[in-house]
Parts: C-alpha cells; structure tokens; sequence
C-alpha cells in the first residue's frame, strides 16, 4: 500500500481546477493540471479513496509503463514483458482501451488487438491458459496512449466503470446532466453544503442528489463496485478501513436542498433517485412551477448563503412554445421571488439566456455532453431591481 504510483484523473474540460484540488484534498502529491487530466502521485490507498471519493473524475488510472518504440514488434514485446498477473487472473477477462495510435502504428482497432494478444500470449505461455475478451464488465482494462513517434503510455483502470455511473440513476428525463459535470458545476458555484441550495426545474433530480452528497460528505462511490476490487492483489481490509474512514465524516445536511419542477413525472423521477442514493432525508421535493415555488425558510441561520443551480430546457428539449419568453419569466421570477439568492443556470441557448434579462457577473464555457453551453451566474442582491 506504501509504494508510489504515477496516477492519472481523466475528467471533462472545464473541471480540472475543481478536480486538481479534490486530488489534493486526498493528499496526493505531486498534482499537475493538464487538458482534461489531473495527475499526481499517490499509494494504493490513494487509488481507492480517489475511486471511492473523488466527485469529478472520470476514472483513476495507473500508469505502469511508458517508453518509446519504433514498429509493432517492439510494441508487442515491451507489452508482453509488463507483469500482467498482478492485475489479471488466468482465467479473467480484459479489454483494452486505444487513445490517439496517431500515424505511427496502423489504426486503433490494430494496436488494440496488438495489446490483447500480448498480455494473453503472456499468460498462454506461462499458465497453460489465457484470458478472455469481455466488452462491457472486464476484470481489467487496459489504457494505452501512443504519441509521437511511438511514444507510448500504458495505463491499468482502478474504476471500471466511468466514476461517472454512481449507481444511483435508472430512469431519467430528457436531457439529463451528467453526474461528474452536475458535481463539478456545484463546486464551480461555491457550494460546499454550507448554504441552502435550490434547483427549481429538477428534472431527474442529479443536481440535487450531488448536492446532497456533497452537504452530507457522503462518498458517491459508495453504492457501486470497482475495477481494483477484481485485481488478484485487491487488499480487502486496507479498502474496507478506507471505505470505513469514509462513512465516519459522513454528517447531517446543515441546511435547506429544495428541488421542484412542473412537471409530476419527473418529481417521482427524482423521489426515485434521491431514496436510492439514500439521501432523501435531506431532499426536499415540490412540484411547482418555478413562478409558483416559494424559497426555503431557514429558522436557524437567516443570513445563510443561499444558491440556485439550475439546467433549465433550451431549445434542443423544449419542442412547443416561446423558449426566449420562458427566460424571460426565469428573469422575472429571479428578480421578483429569490432576492438575497445567487442563481446559476447552465444553458446552450445563447439567445435564450440574454432573454433573462439580468446582469450576469461570470459566464463559464463548458460541455455538457457534445454540446457547448455556458454556466451563468447571477447574483441576486437584497432589494435589487436590475
């Protein structure tokens, strides 16, 4: 568990500053910001309390070889010499993952067959048997990342699954955030659980369910498995006792999570998903129009900071009606009902959110899925009417 892994954290453009200071939070060294990674190094406690713990990552890797070759041959030989029982059994399955083979080797297909057959003839020469092929639930999966003229990065998934899949959503509506994304979005807002946070158009109920997990310190690993735990070396009781650690900080949300939204379906959506998350002690749900919601009272801390976070439709979900007009009442309802609140929405409606007809103070660029939206803020002051 002591030795020093090279770690790296894949996550989505936009989220490495909030990514790079949860790796730190883990007491990672050695933390570098790149274009949609954060790397660092850490021990295999590391790995698991990332896995278990991170909120914007969207897998933990270790690397466990780099070097540079010079045609297939020598890939295939530098590949087959890894060490590949410590993470595989005989009998397991794998997969293997190619990022940018660029036009040194043949396409990505090739050279991900090329791995295969490396790390299997490995094990065919010295157990008598080889390991199979499974696309959707390896026992291992292997990165590799070829740059350059065959300068090459070989990498073992910890997670498994994208860190994304926190095990909580099954049914959802249309359009709805990804998880990663929902969680990094909250922090970029500054919200640590230490504020009334509010998401009157709800829809599945992710943002609030991240909220949750957040105010609560309740790890969003906690309800799945992990790639780690197939690995012939997984340390049971060292991961139990930071799985342990982990259920210890979890606490009682300090204040207020409200989510509504008109529509009733998505509101049993959300009921739905908030109980699996196990979090619905502290969600409260409404279905109201965000004109009809009324704020949270808050009787123990009346100057509390108080948030909105918000993924109201734009165009590509709203089919019927004037999507500039329903931005406007946004706007109008902000400005009427929610003052003292500061209010965040993301959108990729760049016509719909002038339509809101407020002064934002910070318009952030990020991708929610293939498409470009903007994070917005607004900040609501006490007795304002701009």
């Amino acid at each position: 568990m002591s030795d020093s892994l090279t770690l790296a954290f894949p996550t989505l453009a936009g989220l490495e500053d909030v990514l790079a200071a949860e790796v730190r939070e883990l007491g990672a060294e050695d933390v570098e910001v790149g274009r949609r990674v954060v790397t660092a190094r850490g021990t295999m406690e590391t790995v698991y309390r990332a896995n278990l713990e991170l909120r914007t990552a969207l897998r933990v890797l270790i690397n466990i070889d780099s070097f540079t070759v010079n045609n297939e041959q020598e890939l295939y030989d530098r590949l087959r010499a890894n060490n590949w029982r410590k993470y595989l059994l005989p009998e397991g399955t794998l997969i293997v993952d190619v990022v940018d083979p660029g036009r040194w080797f043949r396409n990505t297909h090739f050279i991900a067959q090329l791995t295969k057959d490396a790390v299997v003839d490995q094990f065919r020469d010295k157990y008598g048997t080889r390991p199979g092929v499974d696309k959707d639930a390896p026992d291992l999966r292997i990165h590799l990342r070829i740059t350059g003229r065959g300068e090459t990065l070989l990498s073992v998934d910890s997670s498994g699954d994208g860190l994304h899949r926190r095990g909580y959503r099954r049914r959802t509506g249309e359009a709805p955030i990804n998880e990663v994304l929902a969680a990094g979005l909250l922090q970029m807002a500054g919200y640590t659980g230490d504020q009334v946070l509010v998401d009157p158009m709800c829809g599945s109920g992710t943002f609030l369910v991240e909220a949750a997990t957040l105010a609560t310190r309740r790890p969003p690993g906690l309800l799945r498995e992990f790639g780690f735990q197939r690995w012939p070396d997984f340390d049971l009781p060292a991961y139990s006792a930071v799985r342990q650690a982990a259920l210890d900080r979890i606490r009682p949300a300090p204040y207020p999570i409200l989510g509504s939204d008109i529509d009733g379906l998505a509101v049993a959506v959300t009921r739905a998903t908030v109980e699996r998350a196990k979090v619905d002690g502290c969600v409260e749900l409404r279905q109201a129009a965000f004109g009809e919601l009324a704020p949270p009272s808050v009787r123990n801390d009346p100057d509390v900071a108080r948030l909105i976070v918000t993924n109201p439709p734009y165009e590509m979900r709203m089919e019927t009606g004037d999507i500039e007009g329903f931005y406007r009442e946004i706007g109008d309802t902000l400005k009427s009902n929610w003052a003292g609140y500061t209010a965040w929405l993301i959108s990729a409606n760049p016509a719909a959110v002038k339509s809101v007809g407020l002064r934002s103070s910070r318009k952030i660029p990020v991708m929610n899925g293939p498409v470009e939206a903007r994070f917005v803020k607004y900040e609501l002051y006490r007795g304002s009417k701009d």
